[in-house]
């Protein structure tokens, strides 16, 4: 029983050595609990700090690139000085960083603008996927901005994060820091613009461009359009030693009003001195009475008789008046002699090219310049536009520029009158200058390509054209930085070019074509649409598809009725482009210019797509007009996406 006793109280020993150790392993795992849940919230107010912390970097980095994007939109294109890029840069830098800080700041954080916020450029590579990132230089269109967390000193305003439960681990503060990145995509723009005949509407005579422009002013400007041949002293393919535009005019056609004469078309160019028909010897004499000889009294009172018989078959002899003594004399001296006159006449100004080549067909032939003076001639004793303005049977430098324009203004009849300042067309490609200066000059990464269209619509390639004072070949560059090159194709052309008449929906339908086999993947695609007519060209069998809603499309006010429609085919064709592009992520700007211009129809263009639509007015002046539309070119090509954050890879 002892023994017993004694195994009781050990076992009691052991169990209360045993209760100790439970409350020593309790009080352990209950340590390690409350540093697991310290370090829990720790670590979560770290997480939640540093998501508050990339949202203000992220909202900052994209209001700081918003605000190069309103520079640029805003940037304003100067007729002496043109685009201060510089300038804007400078500004639109120093809005940037001032926004960032503003942001963070309502966010409850801290931005050194001078180190926190990095300006530079991303531009898309020619993969159109990946980019090319360099920081500190410009022109900008990127923004990087830093929130940190990373300050020791306590009191300052970017100091580390004071942690609650890490000092009982020896942790007392967490440096965070966060980066966002906001940039302006590259954009893809094909410029289609155009090309008809009646581009050159406001340098002619029509009433309606009289009463809009004023006489005078039209009058000046084909003034204008003369002198700017005759100082490009412009010479013939095959004859460098005539020029094509005497600043003497030709023959009697040397003056800016013109030479009245009333005759019939032949008469007057004669008249004119364009043209000298051929004269025989025998013109001017009469035939004997044998119907053989011919008789000729010249003013020194002589009577001349040329012999076509025999003994002096072929000589030229003479007597004095009432005498029949008969003498042999020198042909080339003979007082009163006329010799044979050759048909000749005055160069028509204008080769044409062949049509099978392209060529230059050379200085015109007397029978070729015979024919294309007497057209002008017609024109001008008929023309009820020149009529009305009192220029019929006038014959001078103005009616011989309208001519041109009216009746000759393809490159294929008339191959220098790119050279011309004629409008609307000259405004459109001074405008495309200032365009493609913008674009230089904000340098972004941006591709271009040209579309013009008249009877149909084409993709340029090039300049290749005989008589053209430049070459072009984009090769596969039909949509790139080439910003130069695509300017001196668009001041090459004129109005009418290839053909007359405006194709508009083909001219989207073209530019759809050119963004979809050169665009680059990650670019906006957007078309800059210009016209200044209607549309009258639609391909045959057309017709808008059967589940085509205007009520949907062209509701602009939201009332559930559209607000355009039209019956004009090729005018729906024009939109049925548009609604394709749309449904592409194709934007649509369109630019209107001139009294003719369907404007409802380009502003439902532009609906249909989301883009911006822009209506030059008419004018008062051409020189007005050109201002105006270089300011158009250059709101345009300002007209930068929206930032946008750089997304990080996962």
């Amino acid at each position: 029983m002892k023994r017993t006793d004694q195994k009781s109280g050990a076992w009691q020993f052991r169990q209360e050595h045993r209760k100790g150790v439970f409350f020593v392993l309790a009080v352990i795992c209950l340590m390690g609990a409350m540093t697991f849940v310290g370090m829990s919230v720790d670590l979560g107010m770290i997480t939640v700090t540093k998501t508050r912390m990339q949202a203000a970097a992220d909202a900052a980095a994209l209001a700081a690139a918003q605000e190069i994007v309103v520079a640029v939109r805003d940037a304003s294109w100067d007729s002496e000085s043109g685009l201060d890029m510089d300038a804007v840069q400078t500004a639109a830098a120093a809005d940037a960083r001032a926004m960032a800080v503003y942001v963070a700041d309502i966010n409850g954080f801290y931005l050194d603008p001078n180190v926190d916020v990095t300006l530079g450029r991303r531009l898309l590579a020619g993969d159109g996927v990946s980019y090319t990132e360099s920081w500190g230089t410009g022109p900008f269109n990127c923004v990087k901005v830093d929130i940190r967390k990373t300050n020791a000193n306590a009191e300052a305003p970017d100091a580390k994060l004071r942690l609650i439960f890490a000092p009982m681990a020896g942790e007392r503060t967490q440096s965070i820091t966060t980066t966002a990145t906001a940039f302006i995509e590259s954009r893809d723009i094909v410029c289609t613009l155009d090309y008809s005949s009646s581009m050159n509407d406001d340098s002619c005579m029509s009433t309606a461009t009289i009463n809009r422009l004023t006489k005078a002013s039209v009058e000046a400007n084909l003034d204008a359009i003369w002198n700017a041949l005759v100082d490009s002293d412009v010479r013939f393919s095959n004859d460098s030693d005539t020029k094509k535009f005497p600043s003497t005019g030709f023959g009697s056609l040397n003056s800016a009003v013109g030479t009245t004469n009333n005759s019939s078309s032949l008469n007057a160019i004669i008249a004119l001195g364009l043209y000298t028909p051929e004269q025989n010897y025998y013109d001017d004499w009469s035939l004997n009475t044998s119907g053989s000889d011919y008789y000729y009294t010249a003013a020194d009172g002589y009577q001349y008789r040329r012999y076509t018989q025999g003994t002096y078959n072929g000589q030229l002899r003479r007597a004095a008046a009432n005498s029949t003594s008969w003498t042999t004399v020198d042909e080339t001296t003979a007082p009163g002699y006329f010799p044979r006159i050759e048909e000749s006449a005055i160069p028509f100004p204008q080769e044409g090219k062949s049509s099978s080549t392209g060529l230059r067909l050379g200085k015109p032939s007397v029978a070729t310049s015979k024919s294309r003076w007497l057209a002008y001639a017609d024109y001008v004793r008929t023309n009820s536009n020149l009529n009305n303005q009192g220029y019929r049977y006038k014959y001078g430098y103005r009616t011989l520029m309208v001519y041109l324009m009216e009746s000759r203004f393809s490159n294929s009849q008339s191959e220098d009158l790119w050279r011309a300042p004629c409008y609307p067309f000259h405004g459109m490609k001074m405008g495309m200058d200032t365009f493609c200066q913008f674009m230089t000059d904000l340098s972004y990464g941006d591709n271009i390509g040209l579309v013009d269209y008249a009877v149909e619509a084409r993709i340029e390639s090039g300049l290749t054209e005989d008589g053209a004072d430049a070459t072009v070949n984009l090769g596969t560059d039909l949509m790139s930085t080439r910003y130069q090159d695509i300017n001196t194709i668009q001041k090459h052309k004129q109005a009418g070019h290839y053909s007359s008449n405006t194709a508009t929906g083909d001219g989207i339908a073209k530019g759809i074509e050119l963004l979809n086999s050169n665009g680059r993947y990650g670019a906006q695609k957007a078309i800059l649409l210009m016209t200044d007519g209607q549309p009258n060209i639609y391909p045959t069998g057309f017709s808008l598809p059967s589940d085509w809603d205007w009520n949907t499309l062209l509701d602009y006010d939201d009332n559930g009725t559209a607000d355009y429609t039209t019956s004009n085919m090729a005018s729906q064709y024009a939109l049925y482009q548009a609604k394709l592009a749309a449904d592409q992520d194709i934007v649509i700007h369109t630019l209107c210019v001139g009294a003719g211009a369907d404007t409802a129809l380009l502003r439902a263009i532009a609906k249909i797509s989301g883009g911006y639509d822009i209506i030059v007015p008419a004018g008062t002046s051409v020189a007005a007009q050109e201002l105006l539309l270089r300011e158009a070119f250059g709101v345009l090509a300002g007209q930068v996406p929206p930032a946008r954050l750089v997304v990080a890879p996962e």
